[in-house]
């Protein structure tokens, strides 16, 4: 009996012992991970808000003034974005005074804690020492790092989306009805976040119900426990949804989507039809579907329209499959353009992750994991098949994934390098300390490698220093006002740091235009060296606004951001 009870407590002595290193590790890497980033956000710096985070601020702005879940670019509610990062932005912003700063702070906050879910899938999937490479290289990736001072949502929803895959993984592993009752909660926090969580979540239970052990009534049990919890976090933007439009729907990003390349690609095919095979054809469609308005200032292009509006818009099932086909055939190049770019790291990234992914055989313990967490990733591919055009940002959430797997080909290479120079007999290279040097310099080079193509995407050009001109111009037409105006611009940054309304350029021509600034009642029309957008706005620009009641009132000029001319088209004191 005295045996028993010493080895159980020596037992219950190590475990304890366990844990605490492990939170010590966990505890180490988070803190790490916020140093860097605090390190890399004063080394770059920031200058105006993104064009995303300023829709994302402006909707915790207007939450916060009680005007109601309305964001910048679009009139009434705005129902393409969740509300999980504008919630946040809007709590922060109590704390900091700025809506930017906490905008910034949320995606800091949520990707210093992404090392965590990382080290847990990697060790999870591989062993622990995969896990803590991995979370090394999650900590240091400079994609990573720039996106955690971002305003953006790509950064927090690698984190949400990483800790819903370890759940998942872990929950494949060893089955509970609590565990994927954790699941669904995991998914639906994610879901507030970024809709594109819905897909991780459907695979999840597919597998949960063909795969796991148990009986099927267990099976189904564990599959609706996920569910129903997903669905308790869903509610809140389904019910949302629902009363601004009338449809039950779990997102509207895809119908408004839809609309909008539907509506470019029969614009295509007029072009295609008048003016014949274009080069430009694709372009100037883009342009009229996003802000056309016809000769009766009706507004066609979606992103004049309400979204709920929008939403209403019947799309039929034919509709649909012209622009996921269109989609495939056009971005099936880009696909394979940013698999193999620099800012993803390649070839060296991609390399080491496919040696990790499948270097050795998956244990039948652990494949379903390893399957689900390869189909993860998949559906942010697949999904790029379902829109017109693809942008970089489309593919950051592949990148914790190719760092997992890279992780595990680190250490295959560690162990590789260690038993080949013993079996070379080279001893005076110490097998032991080339282990951790090989892998490291492998690693050093995978990180260094990007940092100048990944600063250069347009995603942190736009709100780095070098943009810095255009929140002095938003803060000088604020400093101008002392009530709301309306900034006829054609991105939302400007307007957001004047505190000011926006609304598009329409696409139509130059007399169209001009009426257009009084039917949508605009205070500031801000022109651009460097856009190019109709040959009306080119001639604005060169000539100025041929109207008497346009005055210039601001130029400003910058190396990198290009000129920037201010109209006023109303006098201050006009109605």
């Amino acid at each position: 009996m005295r045996l028993r009870n010493g080895v159980t407590a020596v037992f219950h002595r190590g475990t304890e012992q366990s844990w605490r290193r492990s939170l010590l590790i966990l505890g180490i890497l988070v803190a790490a991970s916020l140093a860097v980033r605090i390190a890399a956000w004063h080394f770059w710096g920031t200058g105006a808000i993104e064009s995303e985070g300023a829709e994302y601020a402006r909707i915790a702005e207007n939450l916060r003034k009680g005007v109601g879940y309305v964001g910048i670019v679009t009139p009434g509610p705005e129902l393409m974005f969740p509300p999980l990062f504008p919630a946040l932005i809007c709590v922060l912003s109590f704390i900091t005074g700025s809506y930017t700063t906490a905008g910034r702070l949320v995606s800091l906050i949520l990707g210093s804690l992404l090392p965590l879910p990382a080290y847990g899938t990697a060790s999870r999937l591989f062993n622990r020492r995969s896990g803590l490479v991995a979370a090394t290289l999650v900590l240091l990736h400079p994609l990573l790092v720039n996106l955690s001072f971002t305003v953006a949502t790509e950064g927090p929803y690698a984190t949400l989306l990483l800790s819903a895959v370890y759940i998942v993984v872990s929950a494949l592993y060893r089955p509970s009805l609590s565990m994927w009752c954790l699941v669904g909660a995991a998914f639906g926090v994610a879901y507030l976040l970024r809709p594109e969580a819905v897909a991780p979540l459907l695979i999840a239970m597919l597998l949960a119900f063909t795969s796991t052990e148990g009986g099927p009534s267990i099976r189904f049990q564990r599959v609706a426990a996920a569910l129903l919890l997903f669905l308790v976090f869903a509610s809140l933007e389904v019910v949302f949804i629902y009363r601004n439009t009338g449809r039950l729907r779990i997102e509207t990003k895809s119908a408004i989507n839809s609309a909008f390349f539907l509506l470019a690609l029969n614009r295509e095919s007029t072009l295609e039809r008048t003016h014949g095979n274009s080069p430009s054809r694709h372009e100037e469609a883009i342009k009229w579907a996003s802000s056309a308005i016809d000769g009766e200032m009706k507004r066609i292009g979606i992103f004049l329209r309400p979204e709920a509006e929008v939403v209403r818009d019947r799309v039929m099932p034919k509709d649909l499959f012209r622009v996921v086909a269109k989609g495939f055939r056009q971005n099936a190049p880009s696909l394979l353009e940013n698999l193999s770019s620099r800012w993803l790291g390649a070839p060296f990234l991609p390399a080491l992750a496919l040696l990790g992914a499948v270097g050795r055989p998956w244990r039948r313990r652990q494949a379903l994991g390893h399957l689900y967490f390869t189909l993860v990733p998949a559906t942010a591919i697949v999904a790029t098949f379902a829109v017109l055009w693809v942008y970089p940002r489309y593919y950051f959430v592949l990148v914790p994934f190719l760092l997992i797997w890279a992780a595990n080909g680190l250490v295959e290479i560690s162990r590789w390098t260690k038993a080949s120079i013993a079996a070379g007999g080279w001893g005076w290279l110490r097998p032991r300390v080339m282990a951790w040097v090989v892998p490291a310099l492998l690693a050093l080079g995978a990180i260094l490698y990007p940092v100048k193509a990944i600063r250069s995407l347009y995603e942190f050009t736009e709100g780095s220093p070098a943009r810095r001109v255009v929140k002095d111009v938003g803060l000088w037409v604020r400093q101008q006002q002392s009530g709301p105006v309306v900034i006829m611009d054609r991105s939302t940054p400007l307007a957001f740091h004047a505190d000011a309304d926006f609304v598009y350029f329409p696409y139509c021509s130059g007399d169209l235009a001009l009426r257009f600034l009084d039917a949508a009642k605009v205070d500031y029309v801000v022109l651009r060296r460097d856009e190019r957008f109709t040959p009306y706005y080119e001639e604005w620009y060169a000539k100025g606004i041929p109207d008497r009641r346009a005055r210039l009132v601001y130029v400003s000029s910058g190396a990198d951001a290009g000129e920037i001319k201010v109209y006023r088209w109303r006098p201050p004191n006009s109605n």
